[in-house]
């Protein structure tokens, strides 16, 4: 039962969506998300790909944002409203991942944006399930390395950079581009994270076509935990993560505020984690 060690592999981290535009007060922004992910592969601590039991992970996401003071206060909300991670015929674990509360403020809005956001997260995941009390030493092994949440409380510090080009009549193309950084301070464990994250969106201004934004993306964070001190971590969602994520995304409008994403996002130098491409959808409106 070794190798059960690494077959913690439940979540692919994602980075918040907030970012340099806040919202102005009184509107809002609502988006609700579905990933899927399965491989068979894993980023060990030595940042090496090494195979696995096949796992299968579903995550339903909920993100939100509002304005509460134009420029100065946008309130955020994010978190796992279901998650579901199974080991290939040994077992699963189901329920409730973490969430995550922000509050963000416009330190520049013209000519470009510049945003600070400060973000804390509460456990309510579950860091240690339980496969039940009449469960075998090997059920019980396997529900403990599928958690559904951290066990921590955690807050992160960030700094978004945004600026929009384009729509003039010698480039009629519209582009956007945001840069992130942030610290991630944990509470428990042994070491905090840098964060970042960087992305480009291109929409066409053509009939049918301009309903649609094209999304290249870089996102990730760095662990300042040694690969010894990561080793003590293989449960894919403490402070021992490392990985950096390229993606691709395609946002269409529906109706007036009414939208759809589609995107896949992988994995590369990476440790902790799963070494497979994850699969999202999601739906949002925005007032």
């Amino acid at each position: 039962m070794k190798p059960l060690a690494l077959l913690a592999v439940l979540l692919f981290p994602s980075l918040a969506q907030a970012g340099a535009w806040t919202r102005d007060q009184g509107h809002f922004y609502l988006g609700a998300s579905y990933s899927y992910l399965g491989t068979d592969r894993f980023y060990d601590p030595d940042f090496k790909v090494v195979p696995i039991v096949p796992y299968t992970q579903h995550v339903v996401g909920l993100y939100g944002e509002v304005g509460i003071l134009s420029r100065w206060l946008t309130a955020t909300v994010e978190g796992t409203l279901y998650r579901r991670g199974e080991i290939a015929k040994q077992g699963y674990t189901e329920g409730v991942g973490d969430w995550r509360l922000g509050a963000w403020t416009g330190l520049i809005t013209h000519p470009v944006r510049l945003s600070f956001g400060v973000i804390v997260g509460f456990p309510t995941g579950d860091p240690l399930p339980n496969a039940g009390p009449n469960a075998s030493p090997d059920a019980q092994l396997v529900a403990r390395s599928l958690p559904t949440g951290d066990g921590e409380w955690d807050v992160e510090t960030r700094v978004a950079f945004g600026y929009s080009f384009g729509g003039v009549r010698r480039w009629p193309v519209v582009h956007y581009l945001t840069a992130e950084a942030g610290y991630w301070f944990r509470t428990r464990g042994f070491a905090d994270d840098f964060t970042y994250r960087l992305e480009l969106g291109t929409k066409f201004p053509y009939r049918f076509i301009e309903r649609f934004w094209f999304i290249v993306k870089l996102g990730g964070i760095e662990s300042f935990a040694s690969a010894a001190q990561a080793s003590r971590d293989a449960t894919g969602l403490g402070d021992g993560v490392t990985y950096l994520s390229p993606g691709v995304d395609v946002y269409g409008r529906i109706w007036r505020g009414l939208g759809a994403q589609v995107g896949i996002d992988s994995a590369l130098r990476a440790r902790s984690i799963a070494a497979g491409i994850e699969v999202r959808s999601a739906v949002s409106y925005v007032w």
